[in-house]
Formats: structure tokens, sequence, C-alpha cells
């Protein structure tokens, strides 16, 4: 097993690996090739692939961030994803390993990543890491429609 960082080329790669997870997870990928490798290309999205006899079976990505408080830069670990045939193999401790390796060249002072409540088994993994749920603080959003019409407050 190997993990190299995703190019754009790897677009249609990437997300075919975030279609499985979103079966997983319930959502809907909306996203297109294009806009992925488009995000690539410019470091607005960083991917990490785990490849297997030259198959992608495993995918983290990272969308870098900024911290005005500390006035450093960091990333968010958005997604991980390992095949089901492949987990418990180590894989996905392989690229969380990879993903903190990366931060100090990237100059990213913290990641931070995204667990769904239900989802104790990727927080008890997240945790052997060190990582640690913030318990003041929840993920507020608005998008779509909603985002696009204006409001009268």
């Amino acid at each position: 097993m190997s993990i190299r960082s995703a190019t754009p080329d790897d677009a249609a790669t990437v997300l075919e690996l975030l279609h499985q997870l979103a079966a997983f997870e319930g959502g809907c990928v909306t996203a297109q090739v294009q806009d992925l490798a488009h995000a690539l290309a410019q470091g607005r999205l960083y991917a990490l692939l785990a490849e297997q006899d030259g198959k992608a079976v495993g995918l983290l990505t990272l969308l870098p961030s900024f911290s005005s408080w500390r006035g450093q830069e960091c990333a968010v670990i958005h997604d991980l994803f390992v095949s089901p045939n492949q987990r418990g193999c180590g894989i996905g401790q392989a690229l969380v390993r990879a993903a903190m390796d990366m931060a100090p060249e990237k100059g990213w002072t913290r990641l931070d990543v995204n667990v769904l409540d239900w989802n104790h088994q990727a927080q008890g993994f997240y945790r052997r890491f060190g990582l640690a749920p913030l318990t003041d603080w929840r993920i507020w959003r608005i998008e779509g429609e909603a985002l696009e019409k204006p409001r009268h407050l």
C-alpha cells in the first residue's frame, strides 16, 4: 500500500471515492470532476490517495484554512474514506499520519476534523491520534437557495 498526494488528473478517482463515502453517510455529492480538478490545481483542496496494486482504496481530503486568532494557517480533514473490503488494514491510520506529516510542510499549525455525531467508531479512531471534540462549538450552515436570496432583518 502506498499513499500519495492527488493531482488534478486524479479528480475522477477522488470523485468516485467521495460518492462511495456519501453512500455510507447518506449524503449526496454534487461536485463534478472539473470542480475537483480546479480545486486541486488551485490548492483549495488537498487530497491523499491510498493505493494498493495500482487501485485507489482510500481517500483523505484536506481544506486549507486560517486561524484569525492565531494568525496562522491550518487545515480541516474533511473526508476520510477507506473501501469497505480494505478496512481494518491500517489504511485510515496511514492516511491520517500522512496528513499530520504534511501539516508542518504546508505551514499548518492545527488540524481540525468534522465527525458525524452518530459515528462513534470514527470518534474513537480520531481520539487515538489525540484529537478531541470541541464541546462549545457547533457548525452552523446556510447554503443553496437560502444563501442566494436577499434577507431583510
